[in-house]
């Protein structure tokens, strides 16, 4: 991929500059999205699927008992924090949800809208079509569901998307010398190191920080001579900090967790003799941060090894992702006068299969017309490359997978389409005022794919929200064989 500017200026007025005056549309998309994340997060009061885990390891920060989970420990550390700040009680146990432990979830949720916004504008130089970006992810309802339960993905996908945006941001301040620029590199390199401690699949986005970093570096190539210091200073901060974060989270980690508990017994004897109140517990026991480092990880990549032989009712292959061909049932119960609460991880229809059916458009209308996309041709080619990255690492992996491990490779897709559908209809090409179109006939265009994916949002909502349905209702948004 070449560096050269993908759009228009990046300091031309229709860009969001770093901090600079946040406009209109951006706060009708985070109060509706905050509306839609947070309206009933009290409902169900009963653990919804893995919230069973994530709320019990969150908690058990407080306990100071030692826990085991395949993720490396950020996520928890930071559910563990909010349970501490919000007040939410260690003895909390039984069918107590501990539902304020979905607000942090939710806050990211929130953010997400507003970081893909800014993630499109960068990359497209238009506010209308990041507002359409924007609103698209907002309505969707597989996401929408992962922002209101105490899972990691939320954060996840915030704090990857984060970096990637922020690391966008520094090209914009590429000169090696540039405070900012070395600023948003090391915001980048912090969230990516986040991104990277809650789940290892946010490895992709850190690694496409390294890439734009790289394309910086070669950008300005003729002055590296010059400029070498600040390129070793830069790749330098790129893989210490990170590695850094992610040891002191597992530092952090151990250190709340002192004494035995259910995780003893995934872990070596060397390992456990250093917890309290274990049966081999020896206060001479010493295995020190780096060999306590060293065994969980290697407990952790030995049980994701135990995986590859086993099922789940919900697992999809990665093949059938895009297609959004299979769900994940995260919630049902009696509601009374034979109707039940479900909730179910499903992708908006419209927003899923119109991104997939949008790229085929925007790879064709690429083709045909070439000279209209050549100002664009970095931007779609960079989310290309960033689907690409995060999507086919997948096809390696044995154990059973989920639909949620597509939600970075559809914010990529979902902004290729927007971008490059913005160019084949000249939505991307707007004056001072950015919500006026050139025609009624672009106008509509542009509001009716809103308007048709919040039709279907409103659809699905009952299964996002666990909204009484009778099995006649659930069946009716039971479009494929596969969700049932």
């Amino acid at each position: 991929m070449s560096s050269a500017p993908d759009a228009p200026d990046p300091h031309d007025s229709q860009r969001t500059g770093w901090l600079g005056r946040v406009p209109g549309e951006l706060y009708v998309l985070t109060l509706i999205a905050a509306v839609t994340r947070f309206a009933f997060l009290d409902k169900p009061r009963a653990i919804v699927f893995d919230e069973v885990y994530f709320r019990e390891y969150a908690l058990r920060y407080q306990e100071g008992t030692y826990y085991f989970d395949l993720h490396p420990p950020l996520g928890k550390l930071l559910l563990g924090a909010w349970a501490w700040l919000s007040g939410t009680d260690a003895a909390a146990a039984g069918t107590d949800p501990a539902v304020a432990l979905r607000i942090l979830p939710a806050m990211a949720g929130t953010a997400l809208i507003v970081v893909f916004y800014l993630f499109v504008r960068r990359l497209s130089g238009s506010r209308r079509l990041a507002t359409l970006a924007g609103g698209l992810l907002l309505l969707d309802n597989a996401i929408l569901v992962e922002s209101r339960v105490t899972t990691l993905d939320s954060m996840l996908l915030l704090f990857g998307l984060g970096a990637v945006t922020l690391a966008l941001y520094a090209r914009d301040h590429r000169a090696a010398r540039s405070s900012t620029y070395w600023w948003l590199l090391l915001g980048a390199a912090v969230l990516g190191a986040m991104a990277a401690s809650v789940k290892l699949t946010g490895l992709a986005p850190l690694g496409l920080v390294g890439v734009l970093w790289m394309l910086d570096v070669w950008a300005e190539r003729r002055d590296l001579r010059r400029q070498v210091g600040a390129v070793i200073g830069q790749g330098l901060m790129l893989l210490l900090v990170p590695i850094g974060l992610y040891a002191a989270s597992f530092a952090v980690h151990f250190a709340l967790l002192p004494e035995s508990g259910p995780g003893d017994a995934f872990m070596s004897a060397e390992f456990q003799a250093t917890l309290e109140g274990s049966p081999t517990y020896s206060p001479d026991a010493d295995l020190g941060f780096v060999g306590k480092f060293t065994d969980l990880n290697s407990s952790i990549h030995l049980y994701e090894l135990s995986l590859n032989d086993s099922s789940h009712p919900y697992e999809s292959s990665w093949t059938s992702w895009p297609v959004n061909k299979r769900g994940v049932f995260l919630y049902v119960a009696d509601a009374g006068n034979e109707k039940s609460n479900y909730i179910y991880v499903l992708g908006n229809p419209v927003v899923w299969w119109g991104t997939l059916l949008g790229g085929a458009v925007v790879l064709v209308g690429w083709a045909l017309r070439r000279e209209r996309f050549r100002p664009y041709r970095w931007s779609l080619g960079f989310l290309a490359f960033a689907w690409v990255a995060d999507y086919l690492p997948f096809a390696l992996i044995e154990r059973p997978m989920f639909l949620y491990h597509y939600f970075f490779a559809l914010l990529f897709s979902l902004a290729f389409v927007v971008i490059g559908l913005g160019v084949l209809t000249g939505w991307i090409k707007e004056g001072p005022r950015p919500f006026t179109f050139d025609s009624r006939v672009s106008a509509v265009g542009f509001w009716s794919v809103l308007g048709v994916a919040a039709l279907a949002f409103l659809y699905f909502a009952p299964i996002t929200y666990g909204t009484p349905l009778t099995p006649a209702e659930l069946e009716s948004r039971m479009w494929l064989s596969t969700w049932r």
